[in-house]
C-alpha cells in the first residue's frame, strides 16, 4: 500500500529512507486520524525542528561557519595532499638510500675517528673529579712536605701512591706529568732530611726519624746504590759539617792563640804565657768530644736501624765495608792537628796537664765506642801523656778496691757515688745492671725457701689454731692436743694440710718478699723515704725506709701476695678444719668450686686484707725499728767489748730473730679479732656473709672473749713463722750479696 500512495503522489523512486518510512507510516493510519490530527502533529513536528534549528544555529554558529569554510577549501587541499604524498614516497627512497650508506659507514666504531673522540670526551666528562684530584696532587705534596716534619710520612706515603699509579698507567701523558712533578718535590723533601742532618743539636729520636724517611725516599731518587749504602755516608757527612762549622766557630780564639805561637818563636821578645792558647784548645777538645761521641754513637745506630743491605752474592764489589770503619780516622786527625800545632805555646804544666785530662776524657769517651787514640799522643811529641795515663789508671783503681767492698750496701741504701773518673763510672753501672737483673729471681727463690721452711716447722702450731678458732664454744687445747694425738696416724695428723699451706706460705713468702723489696727500692730512690745508716753497724741486707713508707710497702705487698694466693689459703683453711675430710685437694678445689663457684675461692679475701694489710705494715715498721734500736745496742756492746764498730753474721742474725719475734707477738695480738672472723668466714660462708656480720654474730652468740680465741697459738706461730721467715732470707741475701760482690770485686782487680 505504501507503494501505492508514493504512486498517488506522484514521488520519484529515489526518496531517502526517512520519507519512506514517513509513507509507510501514513499507509498505516486510518483516514480519520489523518483528516483529524496528522496536520497538528506535522505543525507540532515542523515547529519544533524549526527551534531545533534556530538552537543549533545559535550555538553552533561559528562551527557550522568554519565547517562551511573548510568544506569550500577541500577541494584545493586533497590535490594538494595527494602531490605532497608522491613527493613524500621519493623522498622515503632517497631516505632510505641515505640510511643504508650511514650504516655501512659506521658499522665498525673503532675505525671511526669521530666516535671514538666523542667516547673519549665523554669518558673524560665522567672521570673529570678524579682528574682534578690527580692534578692537585703535586700541590698537596708540596703543601704536605711543607707543613711540618710530621708530615713526611703522608708526603712518602702519596709519592709511593702516584708511583703505582705511574705503574699501571704508563702512557698516560697526565700522569707522567704529575710523576715528574711529584720527583720534584720528592727532591726537595730529600734536601730537607738532608739539612735536618746538619742541625747543630740533634738528638737520637729525630735522627732515626730522619733516617727512615730518607731510607724510603732515596731509591726512589737514586737506583744506582742501595740506601743502606748510601744513609750512613751520609749521615756522617752531614755530621762531619756541623762539627767542621761548629769549631770554625773558633776562629778567633785560634786567631789569639796563632798569634801566641808567632811570638813564642821570634827572639828577642818576652814570651807570652800561652793563656789565649789554652782557651782555644780546651775549647776546642769540649766543642770535638761533644760532637764526635754524638756521631759516632748515633752512626753505630744508624746502621743498627738500617740492617744488612742483602746484595747479590755474585757481585764481588759488595758487601762494601761501613763508612763509620774509618771514619774515626779522620776524627782523631782532626784533633791531633791542633793539639801538634799550638799545646807546644802552653808553658804551665798545670795548664798542660789539664788539657791533657781533657783529651783522656775524649780518648775514653770514643774509646766506648771502639776509637781509643790514646796512643796517638805519642806521635806528636806528648811526653806527659804516659805519666798521666799512669796516675789516673792507679786512681781509678784504688776507687774501683774503695767501692768494691761495700758496692753493695750502698746499692742498697742508695748512695750514689759520682766520680770523675769514666772507666769507673762505666764499672759501676754494668754492676749495678747485673746485679738488678738477677734480685727479682734471687729474692724469689729466697722468700719460697723461708716460706717454705716456716710452714713445714710450724704447721702442727697452725692446725692447732686453726681448730681452735672454729670451735663455737670454749674449747680447751689440751683436748685438741688429745684428739690429735690420739687418731691412728699422729704424725699425719698433726701435719695435716702440710702440702695446700707450704704452697700458700712459700709462694706467698716469694711474692711478698720479691714485690716488698721492689717497692722498698722504688721508694728508697726518693731521698723524702730513704735513711741512710752506717753499713757496718746495722743488721739489714735490705733497703732502708722512713717509718710510713715501711708501713705502706709491707701493707700493699702483703694485700698483694694474699689476693694472688687466697685460693691455696682456702683450701689449706678447709684441709686443717675438723669440719671438712677431703681425700686430696684436687677435691677439695671441686667441692669449693661447687658449692660457691670461683667466688668460693677468694672467701674472706676482705677480712684477710683488712688483717694482712695492717698487720704486714705495722710488722715492717716495728720489725725496721727494733732492728735499728738493736743493731746499735749491739754495735756500741761489740765496740767497748771488742774495739770495732762492725756487726758479724751471727750477731746480725740474732738482731734480726730477735726484732723478729717481737714484732711478730705485738702486730699478732692486734690483728686476732679480724684472723678469728677470716678463719669463720672461710670455714662456714653460708653462716658469716662478711667480716662485720661475723664479728656482731660472735660477740653476741660467744661474747667479746670469742675474738681472741687462739690467741696464744696465733702468737707463739705467728711470731715463730715470721722470725723463721724474715731470718732465714735476710740470711740468704747477706750470703748472697757478700758472694756475689766478693766476685765482682775481684772481676774489678
Amino acid at each position: 500500500m505504501a507503494e501505492a500512495l508514493q504512486d498517488l503522489l506522484g514521488i520519484e523512486q529515489k526518496v531517502d529512507a526517512t520519507t519512506l518510512d514517513y509513507i509507510s507510516y501514513l499507509a498505516g493510519q486510518p483516514v480519520d486520524a489523518l483528516r483529524s490530527s496528522e496536520r497538528q502533529l506535522l505543525s507540532q513536528a515542523s515547529n519544533s525542528a524549526l527551534l531545533s534549528i534556530q538552537s543549533l544555529s545559535k550555538k553552533s554558529y561559528k562551527a557550522v561557519v568554519g565547517s562551511a569554510d573548510s568544506h569550500a577549501s577541500l577541494r584545493e587541499s586533497i590535490p594538494a595532499l595527494s602531490g605532497n604524498a608522491v613527493q613524500l614516497s621519493r623522498l622515503i627512497s632517497n631516505l632510505d638510500s641515505q640510511v643504508e650508506h650511514f650504516s655501512n659507514s659506521v658499522s665498525k666504531a673503532g675505525d671511526n675517528k669521530s666516535i671514538a673522540r666523542r667516547k673519549q670526551v665523554l669518558k673524560l666528562l665522567e672521570n673529570a673529579d678524579r682528574l682534578t684530584d690527580l692534578m692537585q696532587v703535586p700541590t698537596l705534596l708540596s703543601s704536605t712536605a711543607n707543613i711540618s716534619p710530621l708530615g713526611f710520612s703522608s708526603t712518602l706515603d702519596l709519592y709511593g701512591h702516584i708511583q703505582r699509579l705511574g705503574a699501571l698507567y704508563p702512557n698516560s701523558q697526565l700522569v707522567s706529568d704529575v710523576l715528574r712533578e711529584s720527583e720534584a718535590s720528592i727532591h726537595r723533601l730529600a734536601t730537607d732530611l738532608v739539612n735536618t742532618l746538619k742541625a747543630p743539636n740533634l738528638k737520637l729520636a729525630a735522627t732515626l726519624r730522619t733516617v727512615g724517611w730518607l731510607k724510603r725516599a732515596i731509591p726512589d731518587l737514586v737506583s744506582w746504590a742501595p740506601a743502606q749504602d748510601m744513609i750512613p755516608a751520609v749521615f756522617l757527612i752531614c755530621r762531619f759539617i756541623t762539627l767542621a762549622a761548629t769549631l770554625d766557630a773558633l776562629e778567633p780564639l785560634r786567631l789569639l792563640a796563632e798569634d801566641e805561637r808567632l811570638s813564642q818563636a821570634k827572639p828577642g821578645q818576652s814570651r807570652p804565657s800561652g793563656q789565649h792558647t789554652e782557651r782555644f784548645l780546651k775549647r776546642f777538645i769540649e766543642v770535638f768530644r761533644e760532637h764526635s761521641f754524638g756521631i759516632v754513637s748515633m752512626s753505630k745506630s744508624v746502621d743498627t736501624n738500617l740492617g744488612g743491605t742483602g746484595p747479590d752474592s755474585l757481585d764481588l764489589l759488595h758487601p762494601l765495608p761501613s763508612a763509620l770503619s774509618t771514619f774515626p780516622i779522620h776524627l782523631v786527625n782532626m784533633l791531633l792537628e791542633p793539639l801538634r800545632i799550638y799545646l807546644p805555646a802552653v808553658k804551665d804544666k798545670v795548664a798542660r796537664e789539664s788539657i791533657l785530662t781533657q783529651v783522656l776524657y775524649c780518648a775514653g769517651s770514643l774509646g766506648r765506642l771502639g776509637a781509643d787514640f790514646g796512643m796517638l799522643l805519642a806521635m806528636i811529641g806528648v811526653t806527659e801523656w804516659v805519666d798521666l795515663v799512669k796516675r789516673h789508671r792507679l786512681l781509678a783503681g784504688r776507687l774501683e778496691s774503695v767501692i768494691g767492698d761495700y758496692r753493695y750496701h750502698e746499692y742498697i741504701i742508695g748512695i750514689t757515688s759520682k766520680t770523675s773518673c769514666g772507666r769507673c763510672a762505666l764499672h759501676n753501672g754494668m754492676f749495678s745492671a747485673s746485679f738488678s737483673s738477677q734480685s727479682l729471681a734471687q729474692h724469689f727463690v729466697f722468700g719460697l725457701g723461708s716460706g717454705v721452711a716456716s710452714a713445714v716447722l710450724l704447721q702442727p702450731l697452725d692446725l692447732l689454731k686453726t681448730r681452735t678458732q672454729q670451735s663455737g664454744r670454749p674449747s680447751l687445747l689440751i683436748g685438741i692436743w688429745r684428739e690429735l694425738t690420739q687418731s691412728p696416724q699422729p704424725i699425719r695428723a698433726l701435719w695435716r694440710g702440710t702440702l695446700p699451706s707450704s704452697l700458700r706460705t712459700g709462694f706467698g713468702s716469694a711474692l711478698y718478699f720479691t714485690s716488698l723489696n721492689s717497692l722498698r727500692q722504688f721508694l728508697q730512690k726518693s731521698n723524702a723515704f730513704s735513711q741512710k745508716i752506717h753499713a757496718r753497724s746495722s743488721s739489714s741486707s735490705l733497703p732502708t725506709l722512713t717509718p710510713t713508707a715501711n708501713m705502706v710497702s709491707g701493707a700493699v705487698a702483703r694485700t698483694w701476695a694474699g689476693f694472688v694466693m687466697m685460693p691455696l689459703t682456702v683450701i689449706k683453711v678447709r684441709f686443717e678444719s675438723s669440719l671438712y675430710s677431703y681425700p686430696s685437694m684436687w677435691a677439695a678445689v671441686k667441692d669449693i668450686h661447687r658449692q660457691g663457684g670461683l667466688r668460693g675461692f677468694f672467701a674472706g679475701f676482705g677480712a684477710t686484707a683488712i688483717r694482712d694489710g695492717p698487720y704486714a705494715g705495722m710488722y715492717v715498721t716495728i720489725y725496721e725499728v727494733l732492728k735499728r734500736r738493736l743493731s746499735s745496742l749491739a754495735s756500741r756492746n761489740a765496740s767497748s767489748a771488742e774495739g770495732t764498730k762492725s756487726m758479724t753474721s751471727s750477731m746480725a742474725s740474732s738482731v734480726n730473730f730477735a726484732s723478729a719475734i717481737l714484732a711478730g707477738t705485738t702486730c699478732s695480738a692486734i690483728s686476732n679479732p679480724i684472723d678469728v672472723c677470716k678463719t669463720r668466714i672461710q670455714l662456714q660462708p653460708e653462716r658469716y656473709r662478711n667480716l662485720l656480720h661475723a664479728g656482731y654474730r660472735m660477740v653476741v652468740e660467744e661474747g667479746f672473749r670469742s675474738l681472741w680465741r687462739g690467741l696464744g697459738l696465733r702468737m707463739s706461730r705467728k711470731a715463730l713463722s715470721s722470725a723463721l721467715s724474715w731470718t732465714i732470707y735476710e740470711e740468704l741475701i747477706r750470703r748472697y750479696t757478700s758472694s756475689y760482690g766478693a766476685r765482682q770485686s775481684l772481676k774489678s782487680v
